[in-house]
């Protein structure tokens, strides 16, 4: 009894620095957040000042042609690299499952742009779209086809960052998708087996479905990571050509950083935190039915 007593001690103090790191870096920051979103808040000989302004910035966020235009692009960007990555890291998940030669080497290859800094992508990729000197316009110039602006235009800029986002992050969705394929019973593919099925029914009708809740967990990951991006997307465009890339955390970072407007960028930041939440809510609710289908 005294060593499980020792044991549930040492259980509890063990997580007091994660609890002190939490508060400290965490659940304090967004307080301010929360506070600083509703008031003005000026910065004046090293210090900040306060004034109270109740709802005037979510106002302001309601009337913002911006800000509205921002969220549109957000939203095309995060669904477009969630449901690319989760058709990419699923089909990357089940073909390197059925791989019978070099499943190792292939596991590596595609893990690798995940384990990059975010700096470094956009470094690599600058590089290849760069209408000067990037190496994809020098293929076409090879090849005798035109030349592109692949950041030059806003349909252009919005793909390439798409394209980039997808190849750097679908590593994570073939990362989860990979150990829940791992985590299905042999028996299971044994049975649908002996039933008569053959590779491409058991995928569709066994496996598909028995790796729906591991896609939701992948989908709220990417989504989360969708809103949250902005590395590559701050170096690559800075959110132009004119504001077609200007996703939320640039106009966040515009509105902060440039304007020094810390109670707006606030009120905007919690705004984007609810509808955030509001989406990972709703595909947590979607799991249950997914787990009772599989």
């Amino acid at each position: 009894m005294s060593a499980i007593r020792r044991l549930g001690g040492f259980r509890f103090w063990s997580l007091i620095p994660f609890v002190v790191v939490a508060a400290v870096f965490g659940i304090y920051p967004f307080l301010r957040v929360v506070q600083m979103a509703f008031g003005h808040v000026s910065v004046r000989g090293g210090g900040m000042t306060f004034e109270w302004r109740g709802l005037e910035n979510f106002h302001r966020a309601l009337e913002d042609d911006l800000f509205h235009h921002s969220l549109a692009i957000s939203g095309i960007f995060v669904v477009a690299t969630t449901v690319i990555s989760l058709v990419l890291g699923t089909a990357l998940a089940i073909l390197t499952d059925r791989a019978t030669k070099m499943q190792n080497v292939a596991r590596n290859v595609l893990v690798w742009p995940a384990i990059i800094a975010p700096v470094v992508v956009s470094v690599v990729w600058v590089l290849i779209l760069n209408p000067q000197i990037g190496v994809l316009n020098q293929a076409l110039s090879t090849l005798g086809l035109p030349e592109q602006g692949w950041l030059g235009d806003g349909v252009g800029a919005m793909a390439a960052i798409i394209a980039v986002d997808v190849w750097h992050w679908t590593p994570i969705v073939y990362l989860l998708i990979y150990s829940a394929l791992k985590g299905i019973d042999s028996e299971v593919l044994e049975a649908a087996s002996v039933d008569g099925a053959n590779r491409s029914q058991t995928t569709r009708h066994v496996v598909i479905p028995m790796l729906l809740p591991a896609i939701a967990a992948a989908a709220v990951l990417r989504v989360v990571m969708g809103v949250k991006a902005f590395d590559e997307m701050y170096l690559l465009t800075r959110g132009g050509p004119g504001d077609s890339t200007t996703i939320i955390s640039l106009l966040i970072r515009g509105i902060v950083f440039d304007e020094v407007d810390l109670g707006y960028g606030s009120a905007v930041s919690l705004v984007t935190i609810g509808i955030v939440l509001v989406m990972a809510v709703l595909i947590f609710a979607v799991r249950p039915i997914l787990r009772r289908r599989a």
